[in-house]
């Protein structure tokens, strides 16, 4: 009855009614997840899948590695056409459904719309974690039957995780638009029907939006889904990080040209058609070059100075396991003298009850057991020669409980040496001191080697923008000096 009387209402009531908000607005972000998205990041979906993650990981390194190293084996012309001067990498990735496959539909045609009069019809087509695409707008047609002349590129991978392509055809409003009809295609039949030049032109059903609407024959699209047509074959186009810009030509063919020459030849021009100044190409690359090495130098000193903190981290944390299990094992047989060998689960079973009975108590070391010194944890360690460690126990292993679940094996973990003791009672507290120290020392390198190279590309930057102010102003007082002196000439 006396627990009854101590329940607060007024509590128990604002739990409630915290409880039942909680799971409202977690089901309204649910349901309108997309419109959630939006006012988080500005965009309706997340761009990435775990294709995208596994990719990114393993296959690219965390973005250390694009693969491009490939191409020197791919060049040689023992390799298959398909393959030859491609990045291997990609190509199996492509096979294993984590890169995508370039897809294009064209001669877009739809037809038999559920609608009754003119309207403004645009297609919108969203696949994958990409933005969506839409055609242009089809003005003022009849829904008996609409052309667009697009040729929409698709990225899609071939896997059975890859989400379907969404077809959707729309009618713009005046304010907004309206979704008519849409149709779901699975992304590894596109493929597929991409690489078959036999029959690549297909005519889907659409279903309509509202099913309550009365049609006499259902909507449908045509397509034409075939390999990329592009003259300028930018899927098997490889610069090598030269900067090359590639145009294509009135014949069908293309041409290349380096960025410089591609700057002189066309010039920067503003929104009325006026010519524009900008930076030189040789001060940008002279920029890029100085942005580079100290980009290169910030992840040398990442990697290899994360090897160098995380090496001496794990063996401190590998000599603290093995001293722990070499105190569980002195605890033990202080408690039982008798006993010549102790199984694991009596070892935990010792430290807990000595962990409940002497934690906070601040009993001295030497007093019990459960309080061994340094001494006789020593005396443990020499092992059976020389030393008190129980003769039948078997050798200490760190990581040995965790190790034995993951290999199925009794004797899982790393052996343990007898100088183990002396090392952590003597070095494990400068130990800990110096791991932080050097965590705190290579955060503080990184931060300012990028601090530095910094300050020395703006400040290049900075040089360079006032020479070539000072040329561009005694170029524009030459070009003046000799126009007065033709004038007065």
């Amino acid at each position: 009855m006396m627990s009854l009387f101590m329940i607060n209402p007024v509590e128990t009531v604002t739990q409630i009614v915290t409880l039942c908000l909680v799971v409202v607005v977690v089901a309204f972000m649910i349901k309108h997840w997309d419109r959630v998205m939006v006012a988080l990041t500005g965009d309706d979906r997340i761009h990435g899948s775990p294709m995208d993650c596994v990719w990114f990981t393993f296959f690219r390194c965390c973005g250390t590695c694009n693969g491009d190293w490939t191409r020197c084996l791919s060049k040689f012309p023992c390799c298959p056409t398909k393959i030859r001067n491609t990045n291997l990498v990609k190509k199996i990735g492509k096979l294993l459904g984590l890169t995508t496959y370039t897809v294009e539909l064209k001669n877009i045609v739809i037809g038999d719309l559920p609608v009754t009069q003119r309207c403004d019809f645009y297609i919108q087509v969203e696949c994958a974690a990409n933005p969506p695409m839409t055609t242009a707008l089809a003005e003022e047609k009849l829904p008996k039957v609409v052309h667009f002349p697009e040729i929409m590129t698709l990225r899609i991978r071939w896997s059975l995780l890859e989400q379907s392509v969404k077809i959707t055809v729309k009618e713009l409003n005046v304010f907004g638009s309206t979704d008519i009809c849409y149709c779901f295609i699975g992304a590894m039949q596109l493929i597929d029907w991409a690489d078959d030049p036999s029959d690549r032109i297909k005519r889907f059903e659409m279903k309509p939006m509202h099913t309550d609407a009365v049609r006499e024959t259902p909507a449908w699209i045509l397509l034409e889904i075939g390999l990329p047509a592009d003259d300028r074959d930018l899927d098997n186009f490889h610069d090598g990080g030269k900067g090359i810009v590639r145009t294509a030509t009135k014949q069908g063919h293309y041409n290349e040209l380096a960025v410089k020459e591609f700057k002189h030849e066309y010039a920067l021009l503003d929104a009325s058609g006026h010519a524009m100044q900008e930076p030189l190409e040789d001060d940008l690359a002279g920029l890029e070059c100085c942005s580079r090495c100290f980009l290169n130098m910030e992840r040398f000193l990442m990697f290899w100075g994360a090897v160098g903190l995380l090496v001496p981290s794990v063996s401190t944390v590998y000599a603290g396991e093995c001293y722990r299990h070499y105190r569980w094992i002195t605890i033990a047989r202080l408690a039982c003298p008798n006993e010549t060998v102790f199984s694991h689960d009596r070892l935990h079973d010792i430290s807990k009850a000595c962990h409940l009975q002497f934690d906070g108590t601040g009993s001295d070391v030497g007093s019990s057991p459960c309080r061994p010194t340094n001494e006789a944890i020593l005396d443990t360690c020499k092992g059976p020669h020389g030393g008190s460690f129980p003769t039948d126990q078997p050798p200490v292993r760190a990581f040995e409980d965790a190790l034995s679940a993951v290999t199925m094996s009794e004797h899982g973990g790393v052996s343990c040496p007898h100088e183990v003791c002396r090392l952590v009672q003597h070095y494990a507290q400068a130990a800990g001191i110096g791991s932080v120290g050097g965590w705190v020392a290579y955060f503080l390198l990184i931060c300012g080697v990028r601090f530095m190279g910094f300050r020395v590309v703006d400040g290049r930057r900075r040089r360079l923008m006032a020479l070539r102010a000072e040329q561009t102003k005694m170029m524009s007082d030459s070009v003046t000096g000799r126009t007065r002196a033709g004038f007065l000439a």
